[in-house]
């Protein structure tokens, strides 16, 4: 399995989080995608975001068997992993079958995405055109339960990612240009948001913080009192906060689109709290705001910030670490 974590661009080196930022700008403004270059044998890569036990990384466009950065099986040996299967053993973990979205008797029994085609995978998965596939995507929104989710790492070589279960379907021509890649829109039905069943987290208490039942109320009173500004401002509102993209509110107007992330507070002074995957997006996305509302419940009052801004007025303290057990050498 591949793990180049660096790449080369205009002869110097970049790290993949570098990469997915430059991608996303371009893919934001509209203009070609730089050309990504492997640092062992200088083919064409893209940078992956990871998901569930797959960190982020850099994967060849096409597989270089010369290459050790490049994703192969290296031997018959490597695809006995636990963690590693063929394609037969995929087929009988989920229910068989050649669509990506696996199904029995009308109920979704797993994912199986490669890479190639939904590169964002698997928190987002593209949708083609067709009713067989469109109503599977269906059937997998309404599924409530997530479900063992495998993308493909090679010729007969899948890899298990976990469980995933998706939040939203999107067919908005807007949602569907920002998410399709290379693929053609008018090919795209719609783009599906998935969420790990293993998503953390973490819940705060004492020392001043309010319980899960205030937080909440000034939670919503904060939602409500953003949107109502935007819409006054001439906005269309769209809450997106179910599909764990990073921000709450994606808000219109003509041509203008603005992520809004929203924070709400009791207090007179700004203290909130932001996850790994919201300050991702804040990075990602030029067009991101976070959106501070202080004396939320009582009196009201909005603060709004760019990524670059929140950055310098706010210091970022860990409450807490997730521990995975250490490989062997």
């Amino acid at each position: 399995m591949a793990t180049a974590i660096l790449c080369k661009l205009e002869q110097r080196k970049i790290s993949v989080q570098e990469a997915i930022r430059l991608r996303e700008i371009a893919r934001t403004e509209k203009r070609p995608v730089p050309a990504f270059k492997c640092t062992e044998c200088d083919r064409n890569v893209r940078p992956h975001q990871g998901g569930g036990h797959t960190p982020a990384h850099f994967e060849h466009l096409h597989r270089n068997r010369n290459c050790s950065l490049s994703h192969k099986p290296k031997s018959k040996k490597a695809a006995k992993h636990p963690e590693l299967i063929d394609t037969r053993e995929l087929a009988r973990l989920t229910a068989g079958g050649d669509d990506y979205i696996r199904t029995k008797n009308g109920k979704v029994k797993g994912l199986a995405l490669r890479l190639d085609l939904n590169e964002r995978a698997p928190e987002v998965i593209v949708i083609g055109k067709g009713p067989r596939i469109q109503q599977r995507a269906k059937l997998l929104i309404d599924t409530p339960e997530a479900v063992p989710t495998y993308v493909k790492r090679g010729t007969n070589a899948w890899v298990y990612l976990g469980k995933y279960r998706a939040t939203a379907y999107r067919t908005d021509r807007s949602t569907i240009e920002r998410y399709r890649g290379n693929r053609i829109a008018d090919d795209i039905a719609g783009i599906l948001f998935l969420v790990s069943d293993e998503a953390i987290s973490v819940a705060v208490r004492g020392g001043g913080f309010a319980d899960p039942q205030t937080r909440r109320e000034i939670e919503l009173a904060a939602i409500d009192y953003v949107t109502q500004q935007l819409e006054h401002q001439g906005f269309t509102v769209q809450d997106r906060q179910r599909e764990n993209c990073g921000y709450d509110l994606l808000a219109r107007r003509g041509r203008e689109e603005l992520l809004y992330e929203v924070k709400g507070t009791d207090a007179i002074a700004p203290r909130f709290f932001i996850s790994r995957n919201e300050r991702k997006c804040s990075n990602l996305n030029h067009n991101w705001r976070l959106a501070v509302v202080i004396s939320a419940r009582e009196n009201p009052s909005l603060i709004v910030l760019t990524s670059a801004e929140m950055e310098a007025q706010f210091n970022f303290e860990c409450l807490a670490w997730e521990c995975t057990t250490i490989e062997p050498a």
